[in-house]
């Protein structure tokens, strides 16, 4: 014992104790993650000014010093590696950051903090799973119900409150590119997704949803959206496009082939098509009210011959191979639209063709950067359309050659409009793909009576002027407008099964180039509301037997029910539910509302009027 002297005890028990507050400083179990690297630094630095004495102070407070700068390091890459997480976490799934967040606690942890550093990285795998699955259900059932634009203010508003800085900068430029990739993503599925666009009217099409599918310098090809695209309520017509086609004086359209049946309607101008199959070629030269069918995988071309006025067409077209996807085939091209022959090995080329390949690569890989429809000289024009059979000329209801629907009788009309039609029983062109097509014409302030087609759904296309109709529906009210789950609306569908019948009022206006789908058994009224006739031309699907009931009018089907089921039905007297019916003295055309018009004028007048609207309409 004489070896230890006082001061030696002394100084043992002070480095004893510097030790001790050292190691307290250094670590201080469970309290660590709870509180901040500051914190930390003030109570270590306050137990050194309490606790130690004289010259170790300074050894204690520098011990803290370095302390405190290692763990706001370590604090620092910790906010790093959770902003990269952050960033990749829509890439990653929570099981892969569990992982990485394991890792980190084996790397930068010991004993105690190590194991509660794994428990937080625990508990942050499951929040992110559940919010994983509450996002998904979120996804599927309200993605629907906003668009990118509010989920671009929603995710820039968070960044406003959670971010700061850099930060947020980076927050911000993320919610940007998510919201592009939405924007982009929404594109694809209107063009190509079959899923449905519920919409407040699934019937009316306005004419920019036309989108051109080729390029052209002197022309240009739209096809409408795929109609199931639009609702699961048109169904029954999936198979079938419309599309239009427009030439520019003097222009071509170079031969191709389809794989669907299509039929072709002229609209304006003076064209000429020519078909080509193995055995035999035909031309005939089109004008304003042809009508004409090309077989699937005829190859066919367009000319337009005329040196002014622009050629329109339009065109229904049935797929043969998977429905609602038309596609073409260009033998010609370059560049866009590209040769099908292109695809062939050169060695097959050079079998088939017996030409050298040099030859061939002059012929098929032309550079054509006009597209589609290019220009044609005055020389070429007159060499292909000069041999071509006039339309005017074609026996009615033959196989190949066009007929024009403009020079038969009305099928009915009066001095406010007039009604053609090429029906499938009539015409032998339109037979086996069970179709129709129709003109009508509403003179300017006039209406049709209510109607509507036994069997037929008709594709309505405004030709010329303005109009407006209205269409009782009852799919609508079962369909709840695409608002409802699916549970809301099933339980909607047993209501209207059950009995509660309710229909629904479509309406809108009409103008050039709009579409309009009017389904078998739906009553409609169209209005003639601009300064101008109003011209439609139809395609009618399912025209098999199909017939025109009018619900109003001199002629309407209420004619021919009994007087007893006319009072049973509407509570009233039957001469009186008569009186009403019988009151109208036109049929199937009349003046729309508020239009002033002498009733009683029926002579030489309304025999001009009636003759002046079939000439005009017809020239």
């Amino acid at each position: 014992m004489a070896m230890f002297t006082k001061p030696k005890l002394l100084f043992l028990f002070f480095c004893i104790l510097s030790l001790f507050l050292a190691s307290q400083c250094d670590d201080n179990p469970g309290r660590k993650g709870q509180r901040d690297p500051e914190e930390r630094f003030r109570e270590c630095q306050q137990r050194c000014w309490t606790q130690e004495r004289g010259e170790r102070v300074s050894p204690c407070v520098q011990h803290c010093q370095r302390e405190y700068q290692r763990e706001r390091e370590k604090q620092h890459r910790g906010q790093e590696e959770t902003r990269d997480e952050n960033q990749g976490r829509g890439k990653r799934e929570p099981e892969e950051r569990l992982r990485e967040c394991q890792q980190r606690c084996q790397r930068q942890e010991e004993g105690q903090q190590q194991w509660q550093c794994q428990q937080r990285c625990q508990q942050e795998y499951q929040r992110e799973k559940e919010q994983h699955h509450r996002g998904q259900e979120d996804e599927n059932q309200g993605r629907g119900k906003r668009d990118p634009e509010e989920r671009l203010r929603e995710c820039q508003h968070r960044c406003q409150r959670q971010e700061e800085g850099q930060q947020k900068w980076q927050c911000q430029q993320r919610c940007q590119q998510e919201y592009q990739r939405e924007k982009e993503q929404h594109h694809r599925v209107q063009e190509t997704n079959p899923q449905r666009e519920e919409v407040k009217n699934p019937y009316l099409f306005e004419s920019q949803r036309f989108r051109s599918r080729v390029r052209a310098s002197h022309g240009d090809f739209r096809m409408l959206e795929k109609f199931t695209q639009r609702s699961e309520l048109l169904q029954g017509i999936e198979k079938f496009r419309v599309a239009v086609l427009e030439l520019e004086p003097q222009s071509f359209m170079l031969p191709h082939h389809c794989d669907s049946e299509t039929i072709f309607v002229v609209i304006r101008g003076q064209g000429t098509i020519s078909i080509a199959e193995q055995d035999e070629k035909n031309s005939f030269n089109l004008e304003h009210g042809d009508v004409i069918r090309v077989p699937a995988g005829s190859t066919f071309y367009f000319l337009n011959r005329d040196n002014n006025e622009k050629f329109f067409v339009y065109a229904l077209v049935k797929s043969v191979n998977v429905p609602g996807h038309p596609q073409a085939f260009f033998s010609a091209g370059g560049e866009n639209p590209e040769s099908f022959y292109r695809v062939f090995s050169d060695d097959i080329l050079e079998t088939s063709f017996n030409t050298p390949r040099d030859r061939l690569e002059r012929l098929f890989g032309q550079q054509q950067k006009q597209g589609v429809v290019i220009k044609a000289s005055e020389e070429q024009i007159r060499a292909i359309s000069e041999h071509a059979s006039r339309s005017t000329e074609q026996t009615k209801g033959e196989k190949r050659g066009p007929f024009n629907l403009l020079k038969e009788r009305p099928l009915f009309g009066s001095r406010f409009g007039l009604f053609f039609e090429a029906s499938p029983e009539r015409f032998e062109q339109l037979r086996d793909l069970d179709t129709a097509v129709s003109f009508m014409n509403i003179n300017q302030g006039g209406m049709v009576l209510p109607f509507y087609n036994t069997r037929s759904t008709r594709l309505v296309m405004v030709v010329e002027g303005n109009g407006r109709f209205e269409m009782a529906c009852s799919h609508l009210g079962r369909q709840g407008r695409g608002q409802w789950s699916h549970g809301e609306r099933r339980e909607q569908e047993e209501k209207q099964e059950g009995g509660n019948v309710h229909y629904q009022k479509v309406h809108g206006n009409l103008n050039v180039g709009d579409l309009l789908v009017v389904p078998a058994s739906h009553p409609i009224t169209l209005i003639a509301t601009g300064g101008s006739n109003f011209r439609l031309v139809a395609f009618g699907v399912n025209a098999q037997n199909n017939k025109k009931n009018f619900l109003a009018g001199k002629v309407n089907l209420w004619r021919n029910v009994d007087r007893e089921a006319k009072e049973l039905s509407f509570n009233m007297p039957g001469r009186e539910v008569e009186e009403i019916f019988q009151k109208q003295d036109q049929s199937f055309f009349v003046a729309g509302p508020g239009q002033q018009r002498e009733r009683g004028e029926q002579g030489k007048r309304g025999q001009e009027l009636y003759l002046s609207s079939i000439l005009d309409f017809v020239f």
